[in-house]
């Protein structure tokens, strides 16, 4: 149910107004990437209670305008009820300085940057396959999805590739856990929470920054510390600050993104096989995997009134910006609601849209490919566990599988 901690805005007319609860409501439940398929006939923009309250909208072309229009829709962080959450660079910022920051981080994403992490990938995918793989079960979020991400983080801090599980926990804690404690215990203590875990991962990457001073090398925080804001060089917390921000950001996401693909081809043994059948075919299968798959809700604050999406918004207003609901659209995409290998999907929202579109969709893109195909390459027969139901994490800004059972013949 919704919590409904403020009244509803009396510019809000009152059949806007949804019982929708992106945490725990039925719709988020069932199927987290396809939760607006059900409202998006009914409502082009709706009116949540959950939180401070937020307009939604469930359309395409609103979502992407949304998106593009960061004058109007401003980047203000979480859009949970009043859960912890720092400013982070350049994630939270507005225009000038968000662009000023990208371009400070744009070479971390070169081209030739991608393909050197990949390598990285590639190894990581090959270790864990070679434990899982002869036992003829896991649990592929767990055990092989999020390893590879966390692990290719340990590379670029500089850090021991076998230290992802201890990351893994950090990241899924600062991102899920405080919205079951706020369930369960109140504000307060998630609040406490997640500043807990925020500061251990700040003291992890900090503890860096003296050492890579003194011996530089080819990782992120020695090339922060050659890096330039406009005319100086970075601080200490804003090297901290961005680290951290690439942590939880570049592991759970584009781990929950390999698990939401694999997870499919397990439901879909037909598609499975094309895959195994002609790998060729991979690269064009995970970009429309990413596209069916998108889970993020990001939100945004309103700069002043406007009417939008055929309503009456007002400054300070929130909004919410799925981009499941886009991709899901039928406007947008024929059979939005089918995967399609063969289709081309240009403008898909999984990575936003505008200024803030995610820097590093390349590489979160290049994982999923490189996961599909060695984990096709030696488990290509595989479903999920019959007697261990999916569980999913949830926080206001996304849904992720969390824990996904599967069976499949051992490898030798």
């Amino acid at each position: 149910m919704s919590t409904g901690v403020r009244p509803v805005p009396e510019h809000v007319p009152a059949e806007l107004v949804v019982d929708y609860d992106p945490v725990g409501g039925a719709w988020i439940k069932d199927f987290p990437p396809s939760a607006f398929d059900g409202l998006r006939e009914d409502y082009r923009v709706f009116w949540t209670t959950y939180g401070p309250g937020s307009w939604v909208l469930t359309r395409h072309a609103d979502i992407r305008a949304a998106y593009e229009d960061d004058e109007l829709f401003a980047q203000s962080g979480t859009i949970t009820a009043g859960t912890f959450m720092p400013l982070m660079i350049p994630l939270t910022l507005n225009a000038p300085e968000h662009k000023a920051w990208r371009r400070v981080l744009q070479p971390l994403f070169t081209p030739g940057r991608v393909r050197t992490l990949g390598e990285s990938i590639r190894e990581t995918a090959r270790e864990r396959l070679a434990d899982i793989g002869p036992r003829g079960a896991c649990d592929v979020a767990t055990e092989f999805a999020i390893a590879l991400p966390a692990a290719m983080f340990c590379d670029l801090l500089g850090l021991p590739r076998e230290n992802f599980t201890s990351f893994n926990r950090l990241a899924f804690d600062l991102v899920y856990t405080p919205d079951v404690i706020r369930a369960r215990e109140g504000h307060d203590a998630a609040q406490a929470f997640r500043a807990a875990r925020n500061t251990e991962i700040e003291t992890l990457v900090g503890d860096l920054v003296p050492l890579r001073r003194e011996e530089p090398g080819d990782d992120l925080i020695s090339y922060l510390l050659a890096g330039r804001y406009e005319d100086r060089p970075l601080t200490v917390d804003e090297i901290v600050n961005i680290s951290t921000l690439m942590f939880f950001a570049g592991t759970d996401s584009t781990g929950a993104m390999i698990t939401y693909s694999l997870m499919f081809l397990a439901r879909n043994p037909e598609y499975r096989q094309r895959l195994v059948d002609d790998p060729g075919d991979i690269s064009k299968a995970a970009d429309e995997l990413i596209r069916y798959h998108g889970f993020h809700t990001l939100g945004r604050d309103v700069m002043r009134d406007v009417e939008f999406a055929g309503v009456r918004m007002k400054r300070g207003d929130r909004v919410w910006l799925p981009t499941g609901g886009g991709n899901h659209d039928p406007r947008a995409y024929e059979r939005a609601q089918e995967v399609d290998f063969d289709r081309r999907a240009p403008g898909m929202l999984t990575f936003g849209a505008g200024p803030h579109r995610c820097l590093g969709a390349p590489l979160a893109t290049l994982e999923v490919k490189i996961a599909l195909e060695e984990f096709l390459a030696v488990i290509p027969d595989f479903r999920l566990d019959p007697d261990k139901e999916v569980e999913y994490a949830f926080s206001a800004p996304k849904a992720i599988p969390a824990h996904v059972a599967l069976l499949y013949p051992p490898t030798r």
